[in-house]
């Protein structure tokens, strides 16, 4: 998930701030059960920038912090 913020642009203390972590806390065990990690690792390979991707269960969560 980390290299997913990095990518989009997203602080992890931002979305800590959001409601104290609990955002955080569902946002990881979202990623961890993804289905989509094969097509997130391509992603993040070939992307050095970009903003939230559709495939990414937690692409709202991103876009709402980054504003």
């Amino acid at each position: 998930m980390e290299d997913m913020m990095e990518t989009v642009g997203v602080e992890q203390f931002d979305i800590v701030d959001l409601d104290g972590g609990q955002s955080y806390i569902l946002a990881r065990a979202t990623c961890h059960a993804c289905s989509c990690k094969s097509v997130c690792r391509q992603w993040l390979a070939g992307n050095a920038e970009g903003g939230p991707q559709a495939f990414c269960p937690n692409a709202d969560l991103f876009q709402v912090v980054k504003g």
